[in-house]
């Protein structure tokens, strides 16, 4: 059955509880949906709902090789999909969450999103927006990725991301232009040491005032990875 995509401003009350509402009642239905975050629109549907998943890929354009972001409100909820996250490590990141940093972290072995090319590993950020805090209130777990086509350039407003996707994304929530952002810094926590590997927002200095040993990777002229230290 075709249903068109519903478009929600979010700049006044009633259309903003509408929209919210609509966008929850689309994860629930297996649909994707748009809405703001504090780095820039993101792409989202419901990561435990393997069939949204798929879909997730399907009008993104591309095969299961591009590891998403999941998007939680709540750190408890990490346990549900990360492996040995212990008190004290959950801690240290809320120092940076909700926030700009995300995580690369070990997962379980039934990841229902687990189709990339590195197995059990999951990219995890706490965003700093509220409407991204409304649509998951504290139990909802999303899977979200950049708002563009394989190949085409990411929209920065509603019109030129659904002039990509149209009807097949359920809901658009209208945030307006966003101001171009720094990208979420990217830290990996697989490793023995923990590595940066793309410094954005969150700086190696900031990191290393609350996580140990941490390392920068970087990449000469000719191509070549090594990894510079945080002191």
């Amino acid at each position: 059955m075709f249903v068109a995509a519903r478009v929600f401003s979010l700049s006044h009350l009633a259309p903003r509880e509408n929209g919210i509402k609509a966008a929850q009642a689309a994860l629930a239905a297996g649909r994707a949906i748009v809405f703001p975050t504090d780095t820039s629109y993101a792409l989202a549907v419901r990561a435990m709902d393997e069939s949204a998943v798929n879909l997730l890929w399907n009008i993104k354009g591309q095969t299961p090789k591009t590891p998403l972001t999941i998007f939680v409100a709540n750190i408890g909820l990490i346990n549900k999909f990360c492996a040995g996250i212990t008190d004290e490590a959950k801690l240290k990141y809320l120092h940076f969450w909700p926030g700009s940093l995300t995580l690369i972290l070990k997962g379980l072995n039934n990841l229902l999103w687990n189709k990339g090319i590195v197995p059990n590993v999951v990219s995890v950020r706490m965003p700093l927006h509220p409407v991204a805090h409304e649509i998951m209130g504290d139990l909802e777990i999303l899977a979200t990725t950049s708002p563009n086509k394989v190949g085409q350039v990411m929209g920065k407003n509603i019109d030129e991301i659904k002039a990509q996707f149209g009807n097949e994304v359920a809901v658009y929530l209208d945030g307006g232009e966003l101001n171009t952002s720094t990208p979420s810094s990217i830290l990996d926590l697989t490793s023995p040491l923990p590595v940066l590997v793309r410094q954005g927002s969150v700086s190696i200095a900031e990191i290393a005032l609350v996580i140990e040993n941490v390392v920068m990777e970087v990449e000469d002229l000719s191509g070549n990875k090594e990894q510079q230290t945080s002191n």
